[in-house]
């Protein structure tokens, strides 16, 4: 009688303990399996990099607020960062939709030492930046130079 119920026990946890060993074998499998190294996005910019960055942005500067954005990048370009600043968001208020104006928020935020929000500003421009590589790619190279010169 006994040796019917352990027999009948067995059989019934049978199938339940090959699914554990088996399951058990493919995580450990899993956990030694060799995977391929992602290789680091590479953040530098092209050696032409103000032209170029220049080309990306041109076409989102014809808007009803192009001069206050290119008043803030010739204040940002004499090293008055917060006036250019203030000024950017000033276009910012009028064109919340330009994902350039956002771009250069971010590279002021970034000369600021202000790494997350530049971070965060960059994301937002790429959102607005639809299917435009070359815009999103600078935007990319900013982000790695926030987080590279935020980890010093």
């Amino acid at each position: 009688m006994k040796r019917k119920k352990i027999s009948l026990l067995l059989t019934s946890l049978w199938p339940s303990f090959i699914k554990f060993v088996a399951i058990a074998l493919m995580l450990m499998f899993y956990g030694c399996s060799v995977r391929s190294p992602v290789p680091p996005f590479d953040y530098s910019y092209p050696a032409d990099k103000v032209s170029e960055e220049s080309a990306i942005l041109q076409p989102y500067t014809r808007g009803p607020a192009s001069g206050l954005y290119g008043e803030a990048k010739e204040i940002f370009a004499q090293g008055k960062n917060d006036q250019a600043e203030m000024t950017l968001e000033r276009a910012l208020r009028i064109e919340p939709g330009n994902p350039a104006y956002w771009y250069y928020m971010g590279k002021i935020k970034l000369r600021k030492k202000q790494y997350a929000q530049a971070i965060q500003l960059c994301l937002k421009s790429k959102s607005l930046a639809g299917k435009n590589e070359a815009l999103m790619r600078i935007n990319d190279t900013l982000i790695g130079e926030a987080k590279e010169q935020s980890s010093q």
